[in-house]
């Protein structure tokens, strides 16, 4: 069966710990098509000077040569997502379409998914940043979440048949150094703050302070989905009980205060959900003319 797989990539930069990503792949060597990796932006999304951050940029480049590594590539568009998702649907026919949770109150989610429903696409939804709320709209950080985050993290594998329909070109951006968002430096920041149980005369970084301040630092990492929270999780929680086993018990409080700042994310965006700010119709039905942008992403691959 020919036709698409499509990967939505939104708030989740990343090839490992990626349910989305596997999910599409096994469709793929289940029913047949190709796996396309796709990355779009509205023109909102870039500021008034129309250049994305450096922080975005670097993440997307670093999520381009992963899925360059694994034999894809990450296909880049500019436009309002479901005016993109069609074009693609009617030029090469999606068959799935898999993305995970964003931060957004749903607005979009809800017409993602009556769109899907009236184009005959197989639309799936998964969660990353906690399990599903309660009935009551409300969440609890106890059991469920532990039980969420303990989920074995896979690693990425190959895209048997990934699809080639036109890459993007690679915006302009921002010249701030100092406003870096890719996977490398996020890890690096992660490790600086938890240290190293194993080397007692490695001290971590005081540079963080608080649990706290290195979740403030962490958060931009986690929003745009360059870690997963559940790695971020899992690496802090074998960190404190390596700690607390070695006997370093303000070390072990200091990892202790971050983990639990994490489930702050996942809070939110269900505090959000159940108060919804209506969205400007200038951000959700006019077109952005390309005479705004400073850049070029291709609308559709042309003939």
């Amino acid at each position: 069966m020919s036709g698409l797989h499509l990967v939505w990539f939104r708030n989740d930069l990343r090839v490992h710990d990626h349910a989305a990503l596997r999910a599409a792949c096994h469709c793929a060597e289940r029913d047949g098509g190709e796996v396309l990796a796709l990355y779009m932006i509205e023109a909102s999304a870039l500021g008034d000077d129309a250049q994305m951050s450096r922080g975005l940029s670097d993440a997307l480049l670093e999520l381009q040569v992963a899925l360059d590594r694994r034999g894809a590539q990450l296909h880049l568009r500019s436009g309002l997502p479901l005016e993109i998702l069609s074009d693609l649907h009617r030029r090469h026919r999606i068959l799935s379409l898999h993305c995970h949770e964003t931060l957004e109150t749903g607005v979009l989610d809800r017409q993602l998914e009556a769109w899907a429903m009236r184009a005959g696409v197989a639309l799936r939804v998964y969660q990353q940043y906690g399990p599903l709320p309660l009935a009551n709209g409300f969440f609890e950080a106890g059991s469920d979440w532990e039980h969420f985050m303990s989920e074995p993290r896979r690693e990425a594998s190959d895209i048997g048949a990934a699809a080639d329909v036109g890459v993007g070109r690679w915006p302009d951006v921002a010249s701030d150094e100092d406003d870096k968002g890719g996977r490398k430096q996020a890890i690096e920041l992660l490790r600086r703050f938890l240290g190293s149980p194993s080397q007692p005369e490695t001290q971590p970084s005081a540079a963080f302070g608080s649990g706290r301040d290195a979740y403030q630092v962490l958060r931009p990492f986690l929003e745009l989905g360059v870690l997963s929270i559940r790695e971020t999780w899992q690496a802090a929680i074998s960190t404190r009980q390596r700690y607390l086993k070695s006997g370093y018990e303000i070390r072990s409080a200091r990892v202790a205060s971050l983990i639990e700042c994490l489930p702050t994310l996942h809070l939110e965006k269900h505090r959000l959900k159940r108060e919804p700010a209506p969205r400007p119709a200038s951000e959700s039905q006019t077109p952005v003319s390309k005479d705004q942008l400073s850049f070029r992403f291709p609308e559709s691959r042309q003939g």
